[in-house]
């Protein structure tokens, strides 16, 4: 992958064991590429992720847990909370989630939506999030639709 220019990690991390972890994980992503099974071994690892790190995480993530039909993973957390700008976990986490959405072009936005549309059947948090964040990123859909005319 190329070289990027940003933090891997979310800004003000302490540093402790686990966010060294995930930023060596994060970084051999951009190295070498996306493992699944690292990643959805280590839930907790996204939680440490940058929005720009996420930006480009994320797409890679949502296809292969669709495509291993693995939505009862524990990383379902991590990646509902990464593209909700409202949860209520903290406000580091809502601010990186408004940065991943500033981030996100209609693409990136229809991979959301069917990540979303996977989980809705059983979502692992309230159906009234889920739905919420529907919304949310079908009018991010539409506003690239608004943009491209």
């Amino acid at each position: 992958m190329a070289k990027y220019n940003f933090s891997v990690l979310i800004p003000n991390t302490m540093p402790n064991g686990e966010a060294e972890k995930a930023e060596a994980l994060f970084k051999q992503f951009l190295a070498s590429g996306f493992i699944y099974d690292e990643i959805s071994s280590h839930p907790d690892r996204p939680v440490y992720a940058s929005a720009e790190m996420l930006h480009l995480m994320l797409p890679w993530m949502i296809d292969e847990m669709l495509k291993r039909n693995d939505t009862g993973n524990f990383l379902i957390y991590p990646m509902i909370t990464a593209v909700d700008p409202e949860n209520e976990i903290s406000d580091r986490l809502r601010s990186r989630a408004r940065k991943v959405l500033e981030l996100s072009d209609t693409a990136f936005a229809h991979k959301v939506l069917d990540f979303l549309a996977a989980v809705r059947e059983d979502p692992p948090n309230s159906e009234e999030q889920i739905e919420r964040l529907i919304a949310l990123w079908q009018r991010k859909v539409q506003e690239g639709s608004n943009h491209s005319k």
